[in-house]
């Protein structure tokens, strides 16, 4: 493996608020290159929530350059095509991942492999333990953690925000404006089925815009194959449909998507599945004075792009890389200017193709623009290169 040049600045102390994707695989590149890190997450244990992801090939290149290869350790489910069909059979989306390293992964999974890894990194977790106060004094940032009496303050060269979509801290420095909630949301769930025929296929339904349904495998095992399934709702409509009988809503999948049965068929009541919300926060900047935000933390967005737990990697490794040639004085503006560009522009691309896929119409116009552009010679190829060019940092090493 390819190395960036040994790092020539000393190991700096590093605080981290979160303890998810983005917040371990920034702590490891961190550890890595002999950093001191320290994670602060509110839960009382390390704990993985949410449905199952998809890892771009740019982020399973990432997290290798970590020293995290999902694919060696077997880790998830190789995926070799996105396909998104109308409900008149017509192709929407078409992405052929073919021989390119696409995966996908459930969160805990995910998560279990970095927090491994992370601490053989050497890196310090404190649970229970939640930011609430960011200060600064003399350049090091002052940070209030802890809960009721328990609460003290650190001090460190660098803190990272990497709390999520719902992030506060990243108000508190600077960073960013209050996220906002799209008003669509997803129902999920996770279920086994035997013999699966799509077990290497990211599959989705579309009825208009109105209904989205999708079957992402996240595991291939002796039970079969691991699906998380995502049906789209608006926020709004959930108290609706938790008064509705769990009957109706499946009759309404399943005349979308009679094949899905198999998965269908396992639901037994709203409580086998949960809501996700998703969010946007446009950055000011992704770093001011000792403080950075990374992943989701620093840029959330629609999930129509796949890209969350890819770019949070790929601002890991930008961010070590900066730290690396740097130093605390100047790597976090390094970092920022690395990274501000591209997560502005896929926030923007993300953002315009949400009212595509989660709004209130029928649809057709978007059929019929998305399945002609997929006739068009070159435009699957073009729409491919838009979700894989992007730059791949190296994470520095210390010799």
């Amino acid at each position: 493996m390819k190395h960036a040049t040994p790092s020539r600045h000393p190991s700096l102390s590093i605080g981290i608020a979160g303890a998810g994707s983005a917040g371990l695989a920034t702590a490891l590149a961190l550890a890595r290159d002999g950093h001191q890190v320290r994670v602060f997450e509110k839960h009382q244990g390390f704990t993985t929530q949410g449905a199952g992801l998809l890892l771009q090939p740019p982020g399973v290149r990432a997290l290798r350059t970590l020293g995290v290869d999902v694919e060696a350790l077997n880790v998830g489910a190789p995926i070799d095509r996105l396909l998104g069909l109308s409900h008149r059979g017509w192709p929407v989306v078409d992405i052929d991942y073919q021989g390119d390293g696409a995966r996908a992964v459930t969160r805990a999974a995910l998560g279990e492999v970095l927090f491994d890894a992370a601490r053989r990194a050497g890196v310090a977790f404190s649970f229970g333990c939640p930011v609430s106060g960011l200060d600064t004094q003399e350049g090091r940032a002052f940070v209030t953690h802890g809960a009721g009496e328990g609460q003290a303050q650190s001090n460190f060269d660098l803190f990272v925000a990497a709390d999520g979509a719902a992030s506060a801290l990243r108000e508190q420095a600077g960073l960013a404006a209050r996220s906002r909630a799209y008003p669509w949301g997803a129902l999920w769930g996770q279920f086994w089925v035997p013999g699966w025929p799509g077990a290497t296929q990211l599959l989705q339904r579309f009825r208009g815009t109105r209904e989205m349904m999708g079957l992402l495998p996240t595991e291939i095992g002796p039970r079969g194959v691991r699906l998380s399934l995502f049906w789209s709702i608006r926020h709004d409509a959930l108290p609706a449909w938790r008064a509705a009988p769990i009957g109706e809503w499946k009759a309404r999948l399943l005349s979308l998507w009679p094949e899905a049965a198999p998965v269908v068929d396992q639901i037994t009541g709203h409580q086998d599945l949960a809501v996700a919300t998703y969010r946007h926060t446009w950055p000011r900047g992704l770093a001011r004075g000792p403080y950075c935000a990374v992943g989701d933390a620093g840029h959330a967005m629609s999930p129509q792009l796949g890209l969350g737990t890819t770019l949070a990697a790929l601002d890991a490794l930008a961010l070590a890389r900066a730290l690396g040639r740097h130093g605390a004085a100047r790597g976090p503006g390094k970092y920022a200017r690395s990274r501000l560009m591209p997560s502005r522009m896929y926030q923007t691309l993300s953002r315009a193709l949400t009212p595509c896929f989660q709004a209130s119409g029928p649809g057709l116009w978007r059929d019929l623009l998305f399945g002609g552009a997929l006739l068009v010679p070159g435009m699957r190829a073009l729409m491919k290169r838009g979700l894989l060019a992007m730059p791949q940092p190296d994470a520095a090493r210390r010799p």
